[in-house]
């Protein structure tokens, strides 16, 4: 049963310091609204025996967002109907002493929800109650950084030797800032935009990071290798980041990022705990890299976090000359994907020749491609990512590249654990996580350099 306009208005009203008198309904026992009576108890009158009356009130719900909020009045009275509110507006459908709402988002903060009850002896409003989105422990640390105004997330680039001197034009250490403006939990999804690269070093040049580029729907999306643009929403206790292509709109693929901890830095440089440094590799291996007594300053601190490939990803390679466009260069001109498969690709970086026979042909947003079944060797990937040697033809032309399928865990950097093993997969130690450094971390790593 549905509550009528009229009756949903009166008593609506009561929640507006229960200002109506005489709101209709007639009868014996005609009165003013109240939240208490009702409006117009007929036959008991406003606070008799068999009025409408509510004991139980909804309660303030907070949630995460993406999560459901439920809301619960308890009413006597006979006959009794329901009709619940949303900042004063009818809900349709919401007729039950119980509402659950659809997931929340960042829109649903502070809202408030209420009732209207009417029974055969009057009709009542409940008081509101409000609903409030709340940050995860996760959500809470990626704040205390990204979204704070005297701080910021750095991420560091590096190509540095293990041993011995460094080379300019080859190797490099810089890094990018990154901040919000406000938070994806009240404000919803929030762009960050890189600085340009900050040299860390004083000896060697910047070397920028080459664009990624994604097969999507079709197409050739370009990701920046500079000022890269990432949108940060909230999903549930996590956090979702996607990477823009470089009209800044084109979501290209897109991580869930989960697991994070922020761990304090004090004390000597050289006695970082293991996990960032072995993280950060060639800058404590290499008795070159760090001055000799150099201290953390106060308030350093890196946050650790797993990163989660959400939604299948196709990179696309250069397979000959090196480009920085969607014009990626092809494998074969004037072939079709299953005549090339047939005869076989050769690829030097996984030191193997791919046959159709090794992996599967299907359709990606209308492009035929080819999955390898077997994963990439960690030799020509150099991280604990999972990925696949693909081959797609678009426009005529063969292209390689590589799967990473959803769910993957996206690893980070190695460590050189044994230098002297004769295979690549026994040198290495893969760590499947990522780190992020605060300013005044960043400015300790910098100022220690010896570079």
């Amino acid at each position: 049963m549905r509550l009528s306009k009229s009756t949903i208005a009166c008593a609506s009203s009561a929640l507006v310091l229960a200002l109506l008198a005489g709101c209709g309904g007639g009868g014996k026992g005609h009165g003013p609204c109240s939240a208490a009576g009702g409006c117009g108890n007929n036959g008991g009158g406003n606070g008799g025996p068999n009025a409408t009356t509510i004991s139980a009130q909804p309660q303030n719900q907070s949630v995460l967002t993406g999560a459901t909020a439920t809301f619960t009045v308890t009413a006597t009275g006979a006959d009794l109907q329901y009709q619940w509110l949303r900042n004063g507006e009818v809900i349709t459908g919401a007729n039950a002493a119980s509402y659950t709402t659809p997931p929340v988002t960042y829109l649903d903060n502070a809202a408030q929800y209420s009732v209207v009850v009417a029974g055969k002896h009057g009709t009542v409003a409940s008081t509101a109650a409000s609903l409030t989105l709340t940050l995860s422990a996760d959500q809470q640390i990626l704040e205390e950084t990204l979204l704070a105004t005297d701080d910021s997330s750095y991420r560091v680039r590096w190509n540095l030797n293990y041993s011995g001197p460094q080379n300019a034009g080859v190797n490099f250490a810089y890094s990018e800032r990154s901040n919000v403006s406000a938070s994806p939990l009240t404000a919803g999804p929030q762009v960050a935009t890189p600085t340009l690269p900050f040299n860390m070093t004083a000896s060697l040049p910047v070397i920028a990071a080459r664009p990624t580029r994604i097969l999507k729907d079709g197409v050739v999306l370009v990701v920046p290798g500079v000022q890269e643009a990432r949108r940060y929403t909230y999903v549930g206790s996590g956090i979702r980041t996607e990477s823009l292509a470089s009209d800044g709109t084109t979501v290209a693929y897109s991580f869930i990022l989960s697991d994070f901890s922020k761990v304090a830095l004090s004390g000597a440089v050289a006695s970082t705990p293991a996990e960032m440094a072995q993280w950060f590799n060639s800058f404590w291996s290499n008795a070159a890299v760090l001055t000799p007594g150099a201290q953390y300053l106060a308030g350093a601190a890196y946050t650790k976090y797993t990163s989660i490939n959400e939604g299948d990803r196709y990179d696309a390679f250069d397979c000959t000359t090196a480009t920085v466009t969607a014009n990626i260069t092809p494998c074969f001109s004037n072939i079709t994907l299953q005549a090339a498969m047939t005869t076989g690709i050769p690829s030097n970086a996984d030191a193997r020749t791919y046959y159709l026979a090794d992996g599967v042909l299907t359709t990606v947003g209308g492009v035929p491609v080819w999955v390898a079944n077997a994963p990439r060797p960690v030799a020509a990937t150099l991280t604990s990512t999972v990925t696949y040697r693909i081959y797609f033809e678009l426009n005529g032309n063969v292209y390689t590249g590589a799967l990473t399928r959803d769910g993957a865990v996206v690893g980070g950097t190695y460590y050189v654990a044994n230098p002297t093993a004769p295979a690549v997969e026994d040198r290495l130690v893969f760590f499947p996580y990522q780190i992020r450094l605060n300013k005044a971390a960043h400015d300790s790593l910098k100022n220690a350099l010896a570079l």
